[in-house]
């Protein structure tokens, strides 16, 4: 008798065929911010990210154009295969942002709840060597085929073999110009940079709105921004 699946999680990669002729740029324009941002607000095990350090904004940076068009059209068809009628809504990078991962530094659980749809772009990454440079970890929290609640904690030994109908987690390596496409919502982490060298990376935050034109969207999606009063005004 089979056991079949469903609700898959959909993540998107591709890899950037133009990547290698934009590195170099990229990686002088992220040191360059980093270097102009505010002062270190991270922790020494924490890797510099822009979001935190007033460098969210990239995607109005000239340095940025290349792949900042490279992410609208890759998010566009990952919504197309998710099944998103493009004609019914707007789309909007609504903050993006710049990551070193220096030796020994990673990227602590969170999700995006501010946006829909995020996107991982990595410039730098290092090679050659065993050590894990930091990988993208999304977490399995609906847990829906866990029978009973904390059954498969790391605190028991109960489930005995892990397997693609329990698994709590997946994990990506980082690979240079790659871009990786999910859910903001997903909540995921960044696996400590193990090896000697920096891993360097640039995040989007996108949004979806309503265009103004489908009847009955708005239960669903934001109005467009052209339509919003800001208070006192």
């Amino acid at each position: 008798m089979p056991i079949e699946t469903w609700f898959p999680l959909a993540i998107y990669y591709d890899d950037l065929p133009d990547a290698s002729e934009h590195q170099q740029a990229l990686l002088d324009a992220v040191m360059q911010l980093e270097h102009q941002g505010a002062e270190p607000r991270n922790y020494p095990e924490m890797a510099w990210t822009g979001d935190l350090h007033g460098v969210e904004q990239i995607h109005t940076h000239p340095a940025f154009s290349w792949i900042v068009k490279q992410v609208e059209l890759h998010v566009a068809t990952y919504l197309q295969e998710v099944g998103v009628d493009l004609s019914k809504v707007d789309l909007y990078i609504q903050r993006a942002w710049p990551i070193i991962s220096r030796p020994d530094q990673g990227v602590g659980a969170h999700c995006h709840n501010t946006a829909h749809v995020s996107a991982v772009y990595y410039i730098k990454v290092p090679t050659g060597e065993m050590s894990d440079p930091g990988s993208l970890v999304f977490f399995n929290d609906a847990r829906v085929n866990e029978v009973s609640p904390g059954l498969g904690s790391e605190n028991t030994d109960i489930v005995d073999a892990d397997n693609y109908l329990n698994q709590l987690d997946t994990a990506y390596a980082p690979v240079e110009g790659r871009l990786i496409i999910f859910p903001a919502k997903q909540r995921h982490a960044v696996t400590m940079n193990e090896t000697d060298e920096v891993r360097v990376s640039l995040s989007f935050d996108i949004v979806l709105t309503a265009t103004g034109k489908a009847a009955g969207a708005y239960e669903f999606l934001t109005p467009p921004p052209n339509q919003w009063r800001k208070f006192f005004a």
